[in-house]
Parts: C-alpha cells; sequence; structure tokens
C-alpha cells in the first residue's frame, strides 16, 4: 500500500531545539565573553603589577641606583603582548560558540530527520545519510519544506559559510562570503583597511575575521526564526 510520509514537529520537540541553542547563546555572554570583554583594561592591569614588583625588587646598578627607566619600553611590550593574546583567545573563542551552535543546530535537523525516518518506518540510503546537512535538506524539501523560501534562510546560508571559512580559511566558502559581508575580511587601523586574511592565509592564527557581537546574536535569532517558520506538519507530494 503507498502512502504520503509527514515529518511531525510537535511544539515540546521544537521548544527543546530552541532552548538548546538558546543556552549556548545565553551561557556564552554571561560567562565566557565577559572573560575577555575587558582585554584592554586587564593587560594594563598586568603592565601595572609587572611595574610594581620591579619597584619592589631590591637591584642596583654599579652605582647602587635602580632606574626605572631601563625597564618601560619591557614592561610596555609585555602589556601589549598579553593584549593580543587575550583580544586572540576573544576572537577564537567567538568563532568556536558561533560554530558550536551552526552545528548543533545541523545535528537537531539530522536527529530529528532520523527520529521521523523511524516514526514513518521507511529507511533512507545510508549513502544519502552521509551527505550529513545536504541529506537533511533534501528530506525537508521532499516534505515540501525547501529552506530557500524561509525568511530565515539567507541568514543561516551565511553562517555556515562563515563557518565553513573559520574552519577552512581560504577556498570557496571564503569567495562566496566575501560577496555577500566584505566587512568579514577589511579590518580599519587608522590609516586605511588592510585584508588581514589574504595577508596571514589563516583564520585561526590572527583575527583576520571581523566578526561582532552582534553578528552572533543575528545569527541565533535567524536559528530561532528557523524553528518558529516550520509548520507542525511538513506532508511528501510524493508517496511511498
Amino acid at each position: 500500500m503507498s502512502r504520503k510520509t509527514e515529518l511531525y514537529l510537535y511544539e515540546q520537540q521544537r521548544k527543546i531545539f530552541k532552548q538548546d541553542i538558546t543556552n549556548i547563546k545565553e551561557l556564552f555572554f554571561e560567562k565566557i565573553y565577559s572573560i575577555f570583554e575587558n582585554a584592554e583594561q586587564e593587560a594594563e592591569d598586568y603592565q601595572n603589577i609587572l611595574w610594581n614588583n620591579l619597584m619592589e625588587q631590591p637591584y642596583c646598578d654599579e652605582n647602587g641606583e635602580i632606574d626605572p627607566g631601563d625597564f618601560v619600553d619591557s614592561i610596555q611590550a609585555e602589556g601589549y603582548k598579553k593584549y593580543e593574546i587575550l583580544s586572540l583567545m576573544q576572537y577564537r573563542t567567538m568563532g568556536m560558540w558561533v560554530a558550536c551552535m551552526c552545528q548543533v543546530w545541523e545535528q537537531q535537523l539530522y536527529s530529528f530527520v532520523i527520529q521521523e525516518e523511524r516514526n514513518n518506518c521507511i529507511k533512507y540510503d545510508d549513502s544519502d545519510k552521509g551527505k550529513g546537512f545536504q541529506f537533511s535538506k533534501e528530506v525537508f524539501e521532499y516534505h515540501n519544506q525547501p529552506f530557500e523560501d524561509m525568511w530565515c534562510w539567507d541568514k543561516i546560508k551565511e553562517l555556515r559559510l562563515l563557518v565553513n571559512v573559520i574552519k577552512h580559511a581560504e577556498g570557496g566558502s571564503e569567495k562566496r562570503l566575501r560577496k555577500i559581508r566584505p566587512d568579514y575580511f577589511f579590518h580599519d587601523h587608522g590609516t586605511g583597511k588592510i585584508d588581514l586574511l589574504q595577508l596571514y592565509n589563516s583564520t585561526l592564527l590572527e583575527p583576520t575575521i571581523q566578526i561582532q557581537k552582534k553578528d552572533f546574536i543575528d545569527y541565533y535569532d535567524a536559528l530561532m526564526e528557523f524553528w518558529d517558520e516550520l509548520p507542525e506538519r511538513m506532508i511528501s507530494t510524493n508517496e511511498i
């Protein structure tokens, strides 16, 4: 007997998916982002500690005197190094959590599709399942829910490109992301703009992508909109 299949997104499941992503966003900004938020002040405090420690040392030159001026440059260099480390780790951490949020969403899609495969007593080919996100996307399309028709899709597509660029640096995703978010690639250093990715050929060794706090929130909002926009029942066009 032939029959149509459906994807049934019951309300509690929708809430669970949304809450999981919300937990990522809230924990990041409440616990993680704040660690690096005052990198400049922390570097200055570190510099002051070095300076105070120096002043407490019983060091004397051949005349029996200590000249703090001899250490100004080295202490300033250490303070700047501290700032660079904190800034880089803030950048890396932002990238990791954005990527995590995106990957959690993709795995939510996959787990939901497999759940509905069992509920509908059907069997997808293992080779198709191995396609990952593309497989999930095709299953939704088969059930008359193409992602391209959703209001949030452009922003989610941008997010997925960004995650690929963070992971792989230069390549196809980077070229596509440049077209829609050129601002990610140019750093204004006061006297002009410089393309740091082209300079360093890396997205993790240096803070080359200019991702901001607002970008994280915009991507989160798009993922929330995705789960809100999906209908409760998505029915296949064809029978099996």
